[in-house]
């Protein structure tokens, strides 16, 4: 299926989101695109969406990517480091260069990978090359894996800067795009008996990261809510024809242990999306899965169903200037393909 507007067949291109663990909602949105018969041409993505976007590129269908991930044992890409973050990413590389070609002229799809040039602040694409090195550059989340030299440059989180990096699709000439945002929302729910059971009980735990202690919670949550504003002003500026929102406020970037759960709200979410814009028909919903936890749902915002942001206006217009990340905007549905517009 090609996406069509009064101008023709347009090059669509997927941008994936950084989030870590909540990352792995992308599959979801993968498993929708394919139901959808969509033809992506290009690919963009930093963090967690580069890896999943690049295995994506070199063929991998949604189902193998859910297989692979499902495989992964943390023994195979944890290495513990006592330099500039807690992991090296020497296992992450081994892992990657196993499963992913050598350079990205030897991947199916043309992707483009944002990173963090951690020296001058700035935004970094790299499309060319070394893929398994530029993949760890993008994927350094400040104070877990080591940063990267590459090219000359010191590399690390591309989400540092713009975690929907919609501008690097557009760099490789995409004139459609469906965006899949796994930020994590500035609304969240805070994870609740971090001091229960014992010292040894929290420790596993917090190793395990099945918990967060009093400590990191505040410190996480601070880069959250500064994130999750930042990557609005940025979409603002660059924002996708379709965007893909999960919501999932009671998981955290370290939520691995809830992989299934988070695959199936990207799908229910990719669902709902798709269904609205006219690309998959509202039956499509009736065999949706259903995420396992209930929490999903009691803690998702109010003005939220599923990724698509409800009653925007009047929320905004009871906010300050300041808080203000996006402008208004309405939905236009044209010839099956939905657009945004600016509040009258």
């Amino acid at each position: 299926m090609e996406i069509e507007t009064p101008g023709g067949p347009k090059r669509v291109g997927l941008v994936l989101s950084g989030g870590a663990a909540r990352g792995f909602a992308h599959i979801g949105l993968l498993r929708t695109i394919k139901r959808a018969g969509i033809q992506v041409d290009v690919i963009s993505g930093t963090s967690m969406g580069a890896i999943l976007g690049a295995f994506y590129a070199n063929g991998y269908s949604a189902e193998k990517i859910y297989e692979l991930a499902q495989s992964i044992s943390w023994r195979d890409i944890i290495d513990f480091s006592f330099g500039s973050g807690l992991f090296k990413g020497l296992k992450l590389h081994t892992f990657l260069a196993a499963h992913l070609p050598e350079t990205f002229d030897e991947l199916e799809k043309s992707l483009v990978i944002s990173t963090t040039d951690i020296e001058t602040g700035q935004e970094v694409f790299i499309f060319q090359g070394d893929l398994i090195t530029a993949l760890r550059a993008s994927s350094c989340f400040p104070g877990a894996f080591e940063p990267v030299v590459f090219n000359g440059r010191t590399l690390a989180d591309g989400g540092i800067v713009n975690n929907i990096p919609v501008n690097a699709a557009a760099f490789l000439h995409a004139d459609f795009t469906i965006a899949g945002d796994a930020t994590v929302a500035r609304r969240a729910t805070l994870s609740e008996g971090s001091e229960a059971g014992s010292w040894w009980e929290r420790m596993t735990a917090g190793f395990k990261l099945e918990r967060r202690n009093p400590m990191a919670q505040m410190l996480l949550r601070a880069t959250d809510i500064t994130g999750s504003i930042l990557t609005e002003l940025q979409y603002t500026l660059h924002p996708a024809d379709l965007r893909v929102q999960y919501p999932m406020p009671h998981l955290n970037i370290e939520s691995f242990w809830a992989f299934e759960e988070i695959v199936a709200i990207g799908e229910r979410s990719a669902l709902e999306v798709f269904v609205q814009a006219g690309l998959l028909p509202e039956s499509a919903l009736e065999d949706a899965q259903t995420p396992e936890s209930p929490k999903a749902l009691a803690a998702a915002e109010p003005d939220t169903a599923w990724g698509l942001p409800q009653r925007l206006g009047r929320k905004l217009a009871k906010q300050t200037v300041t808080e203000v990340a996006a402008v208004p905007t309405k939905k236009v549905l044209t010839k099956g393909v939905t657009k945004t517009a600016p509040e009258e």
